[in-house]
């Protein structure tokens, strides 16, 4: 009986102490509310797939928007399901706002909705990130004037960032405040786990 009560008692020490040991990123996502804006087709792949891994591991709930309700479809042929259109989003109902690059995104660099949520993800002091070509949205949305930013070198992203005033470091990661930028597919988990630890 006493061996039994030893034991209990290592465990419930060991239950104690597990969230000192787990990772603050993973810890400081918990609860946290994030919108991924999504292209309705061409987006990569990778970067939705990691990025939305790294962030519901980390206790995260993710909805996705595009410019349209259904079927979304990758350049890898994943399809994924837009919760709802980005003119039907409350920006107050998230705690960050994540837009997922590929080609597909460029025709959302000039779109009006996707401006207007990330603006105002940026006035309400959310989690504002874009990765791979999508930091052009952020861009012409106006959001990133004297801050540091990196994107895709081949998208054409950096020049936008750049002709809108934003430093672009050509980094994998750049997190500037509640900024949270990266390069393409190889940097998505480092970009997961960046938004997760800005959360």
């Amino acid at each position: 009986m006493r061996d039994f009560v030893s034991r209990l008692l290592v465990l419930a020490v060991l239950l104690l102490l597990l969230p000192c040991f787990s990772s603050p990123a993973l810890a400081d996502a918990q609860g946290g509310k994030v919108l991924l804006i999504v292209a309705p087709s061409d987006f990569e792949a990778t970067e939705y797939t990691n990025t939305r891994k790294v962030l519901e591991a980390a206790g995260a709930t993710c909805t996705v928007a595009s410019t349209k309700v259904g079927s979304l479809k990758s350049n890898k042929n994943l399809r994924v399901q837009s919760d709802l259109a980005l003119e039907d989003v409350r920006t107050a109902d998230y705690d960050a706002v994540v837009v997922i690059g590929g080609n597909g995104i460029k025709r959302l660099w000039h779109n009006a909705q996707a401006h207007r949520v990330v603006r105002e993800a940026a006035e309400q002091g959310k989690v504002v990130a874009a990765i791979c070509a999508a930091p052009g949205v952020l861009a012409n949305a106006g959001v990133m004037k004297g801050r540091k930013g990196t994107a895709n070198a081949k998208s054409g992203a950096g020049g936008e960032l750049e002709g809108n005033g934003c430093e672009y470091t050509r980094t994998n990661v750049e997190v500037d405040g509640k900024f949270v930028t990266a390069n393409g597919p190889k940097a998505a988990t480092a970009f997961g786990e960046a938004i997760a630890a800005a959360l």
